[in-house]
């Protein structure tokens, strides 16, 4: 039998679309005990000529305070007038990378300046270790299969 593709990937976190500027805007906060591995991926539309900053960080509490940045799970782009608009950035996580004691992860979108512009950040959960990925998934619309 062949499962669905929601039954192994869900949305596990969002940035909803919005102005993102230099106050950083945190995903949903992942658990990844639930996850073999999470991908982030941020989605930019015209963007400023300012630097963009997409960290995944990992912590030991369940509202992902106190989290730090996962090394080597940080992109920057730098500041450009064009080559940033309506792009994406991708960053993979496996659940082994994380720090010991650590299970916790979010992503944060930040720019270098005050205008920023218009992106969204989505967190897919990939591999459920329990069940099928449609137990966890944030989706606010039904899957239809």
């Amino acid at each position: 039998m062949t499962s669905q593709p929601s039954e192994r990937i869900a949305v596990v976190g969002t940035v909803d679309p919005q102005t993102v500027a230099n106050v950083e805007k945190f995903t949903d906060v992942v658990d990844m005990s639930k996850w073999h591995e999470a991908c982030f991926v941020a989605l930019l539309g015209d963007m400023a000529n300012e630097t963009i900053t997409f960290t995944v960080y990992e912590s030991a509490n369940s509202d992902g305070s106190s989290g730090s940045a996962i090394t080597g799970k940080t992109t920057s782009l730098s500041a450009s007038a064009s080559a940033n608009d309506n792009t994406q950035i991708q960053v993979n996580l496996k659940g082994e990378e994380l720090g010991s004691g650590k299970r916790y992860v979010r992503a944060g979108l930040v720019t270098g300046n005050s205008t920023g512009g218009p992106a969204a950040v989505l967190a897919l959960g990939l591999g459920p270790r329990y069940g099928p990925a449609s137990d966890d998934d944030l989706s606010s619309n039904t899957v239809v299969t």
